[in-house]
């Protein structure tokens, strides 16, 4: 960051009223709750060094690449992590996660990433969260347009837009675009509140969506008239590879923000059982999204104790990991040891032969 930045930032943060808040109890796993791996990390992570300005690139490049490098770390989510579980620069904004939600390629792929999207569109999903036809934000990404992303000035969402244009295209597993699952809906009269659910689905799923949410998004999918509950056709979410977006936004709800008009989504999490929370889920995404991605009860379990399967056996992975690389060391210190403990009593023995001499 520029230090003109960092003191603007520190400023702010000065003015604000003081809040007593009892620091919170560290509640990571082993090893990450060990602070000392931090240095570690950083060996094999850490760029140090401030925003350097390409000269060979235009005004509006730069300024939106030191927004989605820099002040909006947008790598955080939507770049992958390697191995050390620092962000993987060969597959740079190719789709990462932020907690369990998956984070969407941000690259200029025509399939896996936003390549398919006009940069009108782009700087409207940025400034407002919604574009129809496309994508509807959600989780981490619909509170970072809340609070951040909408406040931006027009010249700053077009500079963003720019430099995502020009970061090299990163393919995925996609066999199409995201949001290009689903028929378009053709409901008879208001498309909230009429017209019968049709096509795939448990008769669990279909029975849940019915009541719990045909009322906004249409009993076809196809949202409200005005916009304000998204359609769930042509949508990225419920068109994604992969099936955590569509269950976590049934357990957590959206926070919108009522940005551009757009309505918060209320969570279902506290009402709906595991098997229920999989059984709507599996209906939204048959019904309106990709029909090859699925999800079960104990993936929603896993998911409200607050990570998902690849999750878990990361950190398992990364426990066993230092658990052998603390026997390693313990082995090797008890070796030293060892050694030690024999070249003194060597050291000892040819000094009482000398003494006795």
């Amino acid at each position: 960051m520029s230090r003109e930045d960092v003191l603007a930032i520190r400023t702010y943060l000065l003015a604000q009223p003081p809040i007593s808040q009892p620091q919170p109890r560290n509640i990571l796993p082993f090893p990450f709750n060990q602070r000392w791996t931090v240095a570690l990390w950083k060996l094999a992570n850490l760029h140090t060094g401030s925003f350097t300005p390409d000269r060979n690139r235009t005004a509006a490049w730069n300024r939106g690449a030191y927004l989605v490098e820099v002040l909006g770390h947008c790598g955080a989510c939507h770049t992958p992590r390697n191995a050390t579980f620092g962000m993987d620069e060969d597959h740079k904004l190719a789709g990462g996660t932020a907690g369990i939600w998956q984070a969407f390629n941000i690259t200029s792929d025509k399939i896996a990433g936003v390549g398919g999207w006009s940069n009108e569109e782009l700087s409207r999903f940025l400034k407002t969260g919604a574009v129809p036809g496309k994508a509807y934000a959600g989780g981490p990404m619909a509170e970072t347009v809340m609070n951040s992303l909408q406040h931006l000035s027009d010249d700053d969402i077009q500079a963003i837009v720019a430099y995502l244009r020009d970061v090299p295209a990163q393919s995925g597993d996609e066999k199409q675009p995201r949001f290009s699952w689903g028929n378009a809906a053709t409901v008879d009269g208001d498309a909230g509140t009429e017209g019968m659910t049709q096509g795939s689905g448990t008769a669990a799923g279909d029975d849940l969506y019915r009541s719990l949410c045909s009322t906004c998004h249409g009993a076809n999918g196809g949202g409200s008239s005005d916009g304000s509950y998204p359609s769930l056709t042509r949508n990225s979410t419920p068109g994604a590879a992969t099936p955590e977006d569509v269950a976590m936004t049934i357990l957590e709800g959206v926070k919108a923000g009522d940005v551009a008009g757009r309505k918060s989504m209320a969570a279902f999490g506290g009402w709906l059982d595991d098997g229920q929370v999989a059984a709507l889920a599996n209906y939204v995404t048959a019904r309106f999204g990709n029909p090859d991605v699925s999800v079960t009860a104990a993936d929603i379990r896993q998911m409200r104790a607050g990570s998902t399967t690849g999750q878990t056996i990361m950190v398992l992975a990364a426990q066993s990991l230092v658990a052998c690389a603390a026997v390693l060391m313990l082995g090797l210190l008890l070796l030293l040891a060892r050694r030690l403990r024999r070249r003194t009593s060597s050291v000892r023995l040819m000094s009482a032969h000398r003494d006795r001499r």
